[in-house]
């Protein structure tokens, strides 16, 4: 019964709603711990992930992990809502960050690549990677993605709707046209793998253009409530540690070494995200 402009500022409201209760949570256990909920150095977490790897890899012997200074993160935007078990993976990012030189290296998955996926009540036409992560669950998704991308996995993180509408919020960037770039495919030629790219292009914007806020206004506190806003099997200290190193590294002033890969290969623009402009290029596409 409510308009869509309805709908939009009671999301809003709820987002800040919650945003706010996160922040104030975040604020007060900094301020009753003193600390930042543990801490270790790139070292330690070097040691771990290598740790965690040789045990996997004494059961799966043949998996590819990749270099031992790289550490391997699968980023997957879900279209999750409340209420949905069964979300598919709609953004597919696996992020490969050397540690030793500190590039990094962002490896797209279209949505729409083929992934065998069990028999069960679904159409052969509906084979495809994201499917795979609803039809077939999530772990099983991740297994497929990891064989198109080459390298396993060695944390997950992952956002719903809600959940990257509350952090591009925290990044003072308008929640509804970002999400409208991020998930617009149908005013590009090859439709999902310019979306897909588009995605990646966009993180790497905001890696350059916004790394720096943590060095300032963005204490503890926001690094706390920006890692509860995503569900991934990473420990905070762990994330912590990456992000430390990525801001002593000056990642953020070296562009050329954030590198942009796409798994199948697809010749691709590249679209930035531009707050004034982006919206009504979006309605010329769709036009």
């Amino acid at each position: 019964k409510y308009t869509m402009k309805q709908r939009r500022r009671i999301f809003v409201l709820l987002a800040a709603l919650v945003l706010g209760s996160l922040l104030f949570m975040a604020i007060f256990l900094f301020a009753s711990t003193g600390t930042p909920w543990g801490s270790a150095s790139i070292d330690e977490v070097v040691g771990g992930v290598a740790e965690q790897r040789a045990a996997f890899l004494e059961e799966h012997p043949d998996v590819d992990f990749g270099e031992e200074n790289e550490i391997n993160v699968l980023v997957l935007g879900l279209d999750a809502r409340k209420g949905m078990n069964e979300p598919h993976c709609d953004a597919i990012h696996m992020f490969t960050i050397d540690v030793e030189d500190w590039t990094i290296d962002i490896t797209s998955v279209p949505r729409g690549t083929y992934a065998y996926i069990p028999p069960g009540t679904y159409a052969e036409t509906e084979y495809y990677i994201a499917n795979a992560c609803a039809f077939a669950g999530l772990e099983y998704g991740i297994e497929q993605i990891e064989k198109v991308v080459g390298v396993k996995a060695d944390y997950y993180v992952t956002a719903g709707f809600s959940q990257v509408l509350g952090i591009v919020r925290l990044f003072d960037l308008p929640a509804t046209e970002t999400l409208q770039f991020l998930r617009h495919r149908q005013g590009y030629a090859i439709g999902d793998p310019q979306r897909s790219h588009n995605q990646a292009v966009f993180m790497k914007d905001l890696i350059i253009g916004q790394l720096d806020r943590f060095r300032g206004d963005f204490g503890s506190s926001m690094v706390y409530v920006l890692f509860t806003m995503v569900n991934t099997d990473m420990d905070f200290a762990t994330g912590k540690a990456i992000l430390d190193g990525m801001l002593e590294s000056g990642i953020d002033q070296r562009p050329d070494d954030i590198r942009l890969y796409m798994r199948p290969y697809y010749e691709t623009v590249d679209y930035h995200f531009d707050p004034e402009t982006s919206p009504e290029e979006l309605e010329k596409r769709l036009e």
